[in-house]
């Protein structure tokens, strides 16, 4: 038999890994699985497409179609649509190149060339016509669509942070998380970026929306291969911010600035400001070599090559069709699995793996003032990195005491009262309308059981008869404040005041202007006192505190994603009985949840 090394040469060479745009941001295992020609699919379930994660895809899907329509609507000069070439990747690239060639103002859904050198392949949303080269020949911007927000106004850090953040050319002023680039704008309805505006006062969401930016900068490199680039690695995003004027715009940002932290080892502080195009570049030839490896064919009695990448939990798992086939080599204590809230990131999870801590109970059992002086080295990509750790600490500490929550502080729990006491509640299809308000109205004045009222629109709504809906739901409760000596309302986190706050910032309605005042003066969010005083070991979701208070659900799977799912049936469905057994089903969770909100309340003022 010819040893393995002989055999590893004599093979054929593998071709060429080609990756596409969603590679770099994304998990490398998933990359690894992706090319390794002996990994098999995982069979889906029966029910794989009522996941519970559809409705929030759906919503973006259906904004990102929306804002595509309102560019082509605004852009001026030519426009050329090839998204219809999308199942014919050869025509798709040969009308690309025509419509750059020809100076198309914006292209929507065209394939580049391959970059074969480069191992890349990809068809950006939107690519917008810059300034033409020295030599005339028209360049261009990649632009992506995404149905999220991509911007936040920043904390003000403390002055020992404004103090040691580093000067950028063209960054921001001291004021932010990390010294980020100006933000620039433009118009749909001018999207060239010849004259752009700046955006004060905003960042970029680098911790969550990085990778909207890696897609961009692998276009960038595919339009440098194929001749097309702009002098200027400006590229944008279309997302759901609408800051000017209520309105989308193209928030640019330039791939060549160095904003993005990074783990560095030599550093003194142990971590660099690397710009998009560098993390890119790291990101992407990363997983070429794991493809690489991963398309070795294996020959007979010649083991197959280690993979580079071992699987490790994280936000994309539970969305990505190789999960169960990861979830099978992990430990059923992975600290990944069983710490879901609060949980660490990848790079902390990898350290603690090097370190020798892979479960909750090898966790729970260390000595954190020995692991912490190893640990910390590694993981100065993000700052509060200990706090996490300790956190976890607790949670494993917790878990294998079989402790659910712990009380965080001593004597009376402080509930603000009212004559008038109403629990709140707001349910949303996935497109992100609210269709129900629900309350449970209770006279502290006067005896008898709480009563529920519920305000609902069971059909598609649009700006108007949300509105409307909205309208009619606070007119009632300016009715009930008005007859009362004194009104609370309770809530459990922060969506629903956000809701009434957007719902009048977008309409003149004076009942909803009322209803935004209202809310901040009369408006008590249980989520901050429960948090005030309780840890959780998964977390303080309603459903798991008003739960240890007690409390159960009529409903078996309660949840808010799963009433988007039921309020689909509710509407959409073609038999009316199904129909009419999701609209009971909405309207009992919704009661549900604000007789939860009412029993926490109670149990807390009884700590």
């Amino acid at each position: 038999m010819s040893s393995p090394v002989l055999a590893l040469e004599s093979r054929p060479p593998a071709p060429a890994p080609m990756l596409g745009s969603a590679a770099a941001r994304s998990c490398p295992v998933k990359t690894h699985l992706d090319h390794d020609p002996t990994a098999s699919l995982p069979v889906p379930p029966a029910d794989a497409s009522a996941t519970v994660l559809a409705p929030p895809f759906a919503q973006a899907r259906s904004a990102e179609a929306q804002l595509l329509e309102a560019l082509i609507a605004s852009a001026p000069g030519l426009v050329v649509d090839l998204r219809l070439y999308a199942g014919d990747p050869a025509a798709s690239t040969d009308a690309c190149v025509q419509a750059m060639s020809v100076g198309a103002q914006v292209i929507l859904g065209g394939t580049l060339p391959s970059d074969r050198a480069g191992g890349r392949v990809g068809r950006p949303d939107v690519l917008v016509r810059g300034a033409d080269s020295a030599s005339g020949r028209p360049t261009y911007h990649p632009v992506e669509v995404k149905g999220h927000k991509v911007l936040l106004r920043p904390r003000r850090p403390a002055a020992d942070e404004r103090a040691a953040a580093p000067a950028l050319p063209g960054s921001a002023p001291p004021g932010s998380v990390l010294p980020v680039p100006i933000l620039q704008w433009s118009a749909l309805g001018s999207p060239r970026p010849l004259a752009l505006s700046p955006l004060d006062g905003w960042v970029f969401r680098l911790r969550s929306r990085e990778g909207d930016l890696l897609q961009l900068a692998h276009y960038r490199r595919m339009l440098e291969a194929s001749g097309f680039a702009t002098e200027r690695p400006l590229a944008a995003v279309v997302a759901t911010d609408t800051l000017v004027d209520g309105r989308p715009v193209l928030v640019w940002v330039d791939l060549s600035v160095p904003l993005v932290r990074t783990f560095s080892r030599s550093a003194a502080r142990g971590w660099r400001l690397r710009s998009v195009l560098e993390r890119y570049d790291h990101e992407h030839a990363l997983r070429r070599e794991i493809a690489a490896v991963a398309r070795q064919q294996t020959g007979e009695g010649v083991p197959s090559p280690v993979p580079l990448v071992q699987p490790v939990v994280h936000d994309e798992c539970t969305r990505c069709p190789w999960w169960e086939h990861c979830r099978s080599r992990l430990d059923e204590d992975d600290i990944g699995l069983r710490i879901d809230k609060g949980g660490l990131d990848v790079r902390e999870l990898l350290a603690l793996r090097g370190l020798g801590t892979t479960t909750v109970t090898e966790l729970a059992a260390a000595d954190l003032t020995a692991l912490l002086p190893a640990y910390l080295p590694l993981v100065t990509h993000r700052d509060g990195t200990e706090a996490r750790l300790r956190a976890a600490y607790r949670r494993a500490r917790m878990m294998c005491d079989g402790v659910s929550f712990d009380r965080e502080s001593e004597g009376p729990i402080e509930v603000p009262g009212a004559q008038v006491e109403v629990d709140f509640d707001i349910e949303s299809s996935a497109d992100g309308r609210v269709y129900l308000w629900g309350f449970l109205v209770h006279d502290t004045s006067r005896p008898g059981l709480p009563w529920y009222r519920q305000f609902s629109a069971f059909t598609d709504l649009d700006d108007e008869t949300e509105t409307a809906l909205a309208g009619a739901a606070l007119a009632w409760l300016r009715e009930l404040s008005a007859a009362s000596t004194s009104v609370r309302v309770y809530h459990y986190s922060a969506y629903e005041p956000h809701v009434v706050r957007t719902l009048a910032e977008r309409s003149a309605d004076p009942v909803l202007r009322w209803a935004e005042g209202f809310a901040e003066e009369h408006f008590v969010d249980l989520y901050d006192v429960v948090k005030t005083h309780f840890f959780g070991v998964n977390g303080l979701g309603l459903k798991m505190i008003a739960a240890h208070a007690g409390f159960r659900w009529r409903d078996d799977d309660p949840g808010g994603l799963n009433s988007q799912r039921w309020f689909g049936d509710a509407v959409h469905h073609p038999d009316a009985e199904v129909r009419s057994a999701a609209r009971t089903r909405v309207l009992e969770y919704n009661e549900d949840d604000v007789r939860a909100t009412s029993e926490l309340r109670g149990w807390l003022r009884s700590r």
